[in-house]
This record gives structure tokens, sequence and C-alpha cells, in this order.
């Protein structure tokens, strides 16, 4: 069993392991973390991980806080890209994204930069959001970032 890593230079070295045992313990830490524990980014990890804890000579609890940390990012990934899915967004802009010269009512961009560092939840100031011309409740729930209360019908 070969394991392959990236090494400085770029190219994949191929790094034995020291004994078959080794090499079946390898194999059933692999199972582990991808199949019982479902840590799939944390077992991908691992050749890599274990490969830098040998040349590093890191102790065991440093070596498990690296591959954890892994399997933690990813997971902190996976959550934010699911609210951000959950959260019914129709595209995903930033400030850097927003042309202030094709939008005329936007008078300085310094006023939308100093709301988005969010210094008036420091302050506890209020903030009024108005939306001009625009077509009521509807408009301010998608710029709340959630969907419209379904509109009441009369019936009879």
């Amino acid at each position: 069993m070969n394991t392959r890593t990236p090494t400085d230079a770029g190219t994949a070295a191929t790094v034995e392991p020291r004994s078959g045992a080794e090499a079946a313990l390898y194999q059933r830490l692999r199972e582990h973390l991808g199949g019982y524990l479902r840590l799939p980014d944390a077992a991908a990890a691992l050749p890599g991980v274990l490969d830098d804890a040998r040349a590093r000579s890191l102790s065991a609890t440093a070596t498990l806080e690296r591959l954890l940390a892994v399997e933690v990012d990813a997971a902190e990934a996976r959550r934010l890209a699911s609210r951000t899915h959950l959260a019914c967004l129709p595209a995903a802009y930033t400030l850097a994204d927003f042309d202030y010269s094709a939008q005329p009512g936007v008078d300085e961009e310094a006023l939308i930069r100093d709301l988005a560092s969010l210094r008036f939840l420091d302050e506890a100031a209020t903030v009024l959001f108005i939306a001009a011309g625009s077509n009521g409740p509807a408009t301010n729930y998608r710029c709340a970032g959630s969907p419209p209360r379904p509109r009441r019908t009369r019936r009879g």
C-alpha cells in the first residue's frame, strides 16, 4: 500500500508504510473515518496529515487535532453553503459586486460601507431601510432575505 502526497516542489512523492501491520492499521483508520464515523474529509486528508506528522515528528495529539481541523473546516463550509441555499436569496452578491455608478439613487458609497461594517450594532443605533417605489411588504421581505407571506384572499 502506497500513500501519495504532494511535496514542496508540487510533484507527488510516494511514502511507504513502515510495516504490514501499519498498512492494515491505516486501512482500518480510513474505514472508521470515512465509513462508520462519516468523516469523509478527514478520511481524504489522512495520508497528508500522517505524512506531515511523520516528517515533523508531531505528537499523536497534534496529529489528531490537525486531522479533525480538516473535518471541522469542511463541516463549517457545508453548513454555510446549506444556510445560504436555504435562505432562498436570489443570488450571491457582495458589496464589491455592486455598481454604484449604475445606481444614481445611492448617494454615498461611504454610507453603504459604513453600514456593512455593522458599527451601528456596537452603538445600539436604529437603522431604517426604506425602499422607494417598492411594491410593499413583498419587497421588504425579499430585502430581509425571507420569503413573502402568502396573500390572504376573501371568500364569498
